[in-house]
């Protein structure tokens, strides 16, 4: 019936009937139909045609074409049998000079397209000899295993992914990925946040002088210095008269006020400045100091506890004062903070060994394993109290953090100590031993957070 309509067009047309042939000749260039997995090519693609050497298959057909990311290849076999059995295609070309149609063989062609960048993860063939020791493995599981095993091989088949299936949508796949990545932060952000959330008073990232990079007044305020009172220090007549005012013992502060009193001026706000350093090592040591034990005016105690202290929500003290507690986070801060003012005290150079020695830390990162544990499960009820202190202020992590680390977070650079550097900016006999010192550089740069578990 078609061809009788055709042949009706055409004598509508040219007044005479066309000349059907059928050509059967095994000729070098041939149609081919073609249908496609997935998204189809572009129009101006191009396919290359490989066909069959065996003459008893030389219906047998390759079709291949690339571009820039994709490849589009298809066949009209697998395993040596047609892809689609019990059917023929010809494709019919009308030439009007001759006003002839010639019919020929045309195979058919299923193309799938391969993404170039997934073609090293698309893995083995499914007809690859591990493929099948599987297959003869699940099989036997699906008829003699128990129920685990069947549920777990059905779990397994579930969870399989045709490369071939998935290909089609990569470019929808990348462009999605594309579209959600821009609005993720760039590495400069991530950086800036990071510095934003440092345990450091304000800072200026971009001067040059490194009396310059921290504002002191953040740290202690000209109000907040007025509660300290230093008239017995500068009222004293010999060192003993007034060292039985400094809240803490410690070489380092000791030495700085013997000195600042030493002068023939003294320099009140550096002699506030240490004495608040003192204040603070006395609120790290003990558990959470009250004012008289600090030795401070209830003004200065309120202000360290407002700083490096959390106020406990809704809890109360009998005087009606809030209640505040010790956090890692806030504990982190008060050793950032004194390494500050202990920088600003010695002329921006600090000795790590002796900032340890002083605050009762190591020099270097020290990995405590679990040894604070087993003391408290094996220590008396009266002493757990203060071995679960020990246990906070030394275990907050696997990794006790040194006096190196500190300096550095703050910006400081380690370098390597003369004995005349030493015997000039350390009090410190435990400095002596290991000649190495931190200096605050300008501009500041701090070190990058590591990410991923520890190597231990």
């Amino acid at each position: 019936m078609a061809n009788k309509r055709k042949s009706s067009e055409l004598e509508a047309k040219g007044g005479s009937s066309a000349t059907v042939k059928v050509d059967n000749s095994r000729a070098d260039i041939q149609p081919v139909l073609a249908t496609f997995s997935a998204v189809a090519p572009p129009v101006a693609s191009t396919f290359t045609t490989f066909k069959s050497g065996d003459k008893d298959q030389n219906q047998e057909c390759l079709v291949v074409s690339e571009g820039d990311k994709v490849e589009y290849v298809g066949q009209s076999s697998e395993d040596g049998s047609a892809l689609f059995k019990g059917c023929k295609y010809m494709v019919g070309v009308y030439d009007k000079a001759t006003n002839t149609v010639t019919f020929r063989r045309a195979p058919l062609v299923r193309i799938n397209t391969v993404v170039k960048s997934l073609k090293s993860s698309r893995g083995v063939k499914e007809h690859d000899i591990s493929n099948r020791i599987l297959e003869a493995r699940n099989e036997l599981g699906e008829k003699f295993g128990n129920k685990k095993r069947k549920a777990q091989i059905r779990a397994e088949e579930r969870n399989k992914i045709n490369m071939d299936q998935i290909q089609g949508s990569a470019g929808i796949i990348s462009t999605s990925i594309e579209a959600r990545t821009t609005s993720m932060p760039t590495s400069k952000d991530l950086a800036d946040e990071a510095n934003q959330n440092r345990p450091l008073p304000n800072y200026d990232s971009t001067t040059t002088v490194p009396a310059d990079v921290y504002d002191m007044e953040d740290v202690l305020s000209k109000a907040e210095a007025s509660h300290i009172n230093v008239s017995s220090f500068v009222k004293a007549k010999s060192p003993d008269d007034y060292k039985r005012f400094i809240p803490v013992q410690s070489t380092f502060v000791s030495a700085k006020v013997d000195k600042i009193l030493d002068s023939g001026k003294p320099n009140l706000a550096l002699l506030r400045r240490a004495l608040f350093l003192a204040y603070l090592m006395k609120r790290r040591r003990a558990a959470m100091p009250a004012a008289k034990q600090m030795r401070c005016a209830p003004e200065i105690a309120d202000v360290i506890f407002e700083k490096f202290a959390e106020c406990v929500a809704g809890a109360l003290n009998p005087d009606g004062s809030p209640v505040y507690k010790k956090t890692p986070g806030m504990d982190n801060k008060l050793i950032c903070y004194i390494a500050i003012l202990m920088l600003s005290l010695n002329e921006w150079i600090m000795y790590p060994s002796a900032m340890a020695a002083d605050l009762g830390m190591p020099t270097k990162n020290v990995y405590i394993g679990h040894w604070v544990r087993r003391f408290t499960r094996i220590c008396s009820a009266a002493a757990a109290a203060a071995a679960e202190q020990r246990e906070y202020l030394s275990c907050i992590h696997k990794t006790r953090p040194g006096a190196e680390k500190y300096l550095e977070s703050v910006g400081c650079k380690l370098e390597a100590a003369s004995k005349e550097e030493i015997a000039r900016f350390s009090s410190s006999k435990r400095a002596a031993g290991a000649p190495k010192k931190a200096v605050l550089k300008a501009p500041v740069s701090f070190p990058k957070e590591k990410s991923g578990p520890s190597r231990r």
